[in-house]
């Protein structure tokens, strides 16, 4: 179990929350789900007063519908950017908003003029929740299904838009863009304009020889439901290589939770492929999977498998060479990721 633990690092309409057209906008935020929700109203922005850095122009937080949560979404983009489309991007496990990832994304959004959204998961970042607690997959996908809806209505109704996300984002991206097609069949839907998906280094596999043992998953399993948040025989996440800045506190620190662990176990493991195989997700839009040839923590080999049962068209894949499951870290292969990300958007858009 810590063999695999270690190495896995990794729809409900939504009541909106009004945001001031002030760009340094401070929310009232209406049945938090706890006290230390208060945090969030006088939280600064991501990035925000650190040099040299890109920071947001604006949080807009939401509350999917029928949940308690408050989930922050970090805005990024010009001075005159309404009619730029939206890159809509969901962050790995124990990750935030104040990563290289997000930052890296940001200046390269604005220097190809386009709006970048990020989606703080239940637990993490300014989020609500217990930290890094995350023991429903399908509460996730429901939060990202929001997240678009949340982004992609009002103003912005009908807007191009890429949903793209790293590690359990990335497979987060790939539901989140089934959601999307199934709600483009409604009339009037605000969906029209998709232009797909980007997994980056998605969550879709696990090395054979990482799996536990089937004791040690009932025994996991056990655990994760008596005491979710307890981290025991779970690795200890250091953030010190993603986080940025580097005195950032929005990223979890510490023993994973069990809970955490056992849903990644499964999704890597089951999910995905069963998802897949009874038509439960369907990828029949224009898809981009990026990959890392030397990804120990996502074989390639299960990044090749899921690439190839897309039903789509109108996909390709990319992978860097030597890259690793931490490739938008690392500034040589961010570069070439990020490169590869804007060129097949610019296409999309022409098509």
């Amino acid at each position: 179990m810590h063999l695999f633990i270690r190495k896995a690092g990794f729809a409900f309409p939504m009541k909106h929350i009004p945001i001031p057209p002030d760009p340094f906008p401070h929310f009232r935020l209406e049945n938090m789900a706890n006290s230390a929700t208060a945090g969030l109203v006088h939280a600064k922005r991501a990035f925000e007063g650190a040099i040299g850095l890109l920071p947001s122009k604006a949080r807009n937080p939401f509350s999917p519908d029928g949940s308690n949560a408050v989930l922050n979404v970090e805005m990024f983009g010009g001075d005159d950017d309404s009619d730029w489309p939206y890159l809509l991007f969901v962050h790995g496990i124990c990750e935030s908003a104040e990563t290289w990832t997000v930052q890296r994304l940001a200046i390269a959004c604005k220097e190809n003029k386009c709006r970048l959204a990020v989606l703080e998961l239940e637990g993490h970042g300014l989020s609500t929740g217990k930290r890094s607690v995350c023991g429903s997959f399908e509460r996730l996908c429901h939060s990202v299904n929001s997240f678009i809806q949340h982004i992609i209505s009002g103003k912005d109704s009908g807007i191009s838009f890429v949903i793209c996300g790293s590690s359990l984002g990335g497979i987060l991206a790939a539901y989140g863009a089934d959601f999307v097609m199934k709600k483009r069949k409604e009339p009037g839907s605000p969906f029209q304009k998709f232009l797909g998906a980007i997994p980056i280094v998605p969550a879709v596999g696990i090395a054979p020889e990482a799996v536990p043992s089937a004791p040690i998953v009932r025994a996991l399993s056990i655990f994760a439901a008596i005491a979710p948040s307890t981290g025991i025989l779970t690795p200890k996440e250091d953030p010190s290589h993603y986080a940025c800045p580097a005195n950032t506190q929005r990223n979890f620190k510490g023993q994973w939770p069990l809970s955490t662990s056992k849903m990644l176990l499964d999704v890597t493991s089951s999910t995905v492929k069963t998802d897949l195989s009874q038509g439960r997700l369907i990828i029949d839009y224009p898809l981009l999977v990026i990959a890392g040839e030397k990804d120990r923590i996502v074989p390639l080999k299960s990044v090749e498998e899921f690439f190839c049962s897309a039903q789509s068209k109108n996909k390709s894949m990319f992978v860097i060479p030597k890259g690793d499951h931490g490739l938008m870290v690392e500034e040589r292969t961010a570069k070439i990721a990020i490169q590869r990300v804007f060129e097949w958007i610019k296409t999309e858009l022409t098509q």
